[in-house]
């Protein structure tokens, strides 16, 4: 004779809560700004702001959507949306004079190995 194990209603209900509290945990870790992953690179290049994102746009599909944002004394590329929160990129450029420091941060860069990240490196070197 063959007998089913059924789990009891105590243990489903116990196993739903866990894991319901584990997805709003998860969904409160994930913050959705871009300057707030884990996929960035920062340094310094000589270029003037106009000149560097220009670059960095350049190295960038002709299909993606760029837009340069002047922001009280920053330059600013951002790809796909000027909102921080659904933007897949970012590039800010300040500072004056000879030297300017840079921030890039991209959302997913491991779906295209980083291509923002590296123009971003690049451009600041050439």
């Amino acid at each position: 004779m063959r007998r089913s194990i059924e789990p009891s209603r105590p243990f489903v209900r116990g196993l739903l809560m866990a894991l319901a509290t584990g997805a709003v945990l998860v969904g409160c870790a994930h913050d959705p700004d871009i300057r707030a992953g884990h996929d960035n690179t920062f340094g310094a290049t000589a270029k003037a702001p106009p000149e560097y994102l220009g670059c960095v746009k350049g190295e960038l599909p002709a299909s993606a959507k760029v837009f340069m944002v002047e922001n009280q004394g920053s330059h600013e590329l951002y790809v796909q949306s000027t909102d921080p929160n659904k933007a897949d990129g970012l590039v800010k450029v300040t500072g004056s004079g000879g030297q300017h420091q840079y921030s890039a941060y991209q959302r997913d860069a491991w779906y295209d190995h980083g291509r923002l990240l590296d123009a971003a490196l690049m451009c600041a070197r050439t």
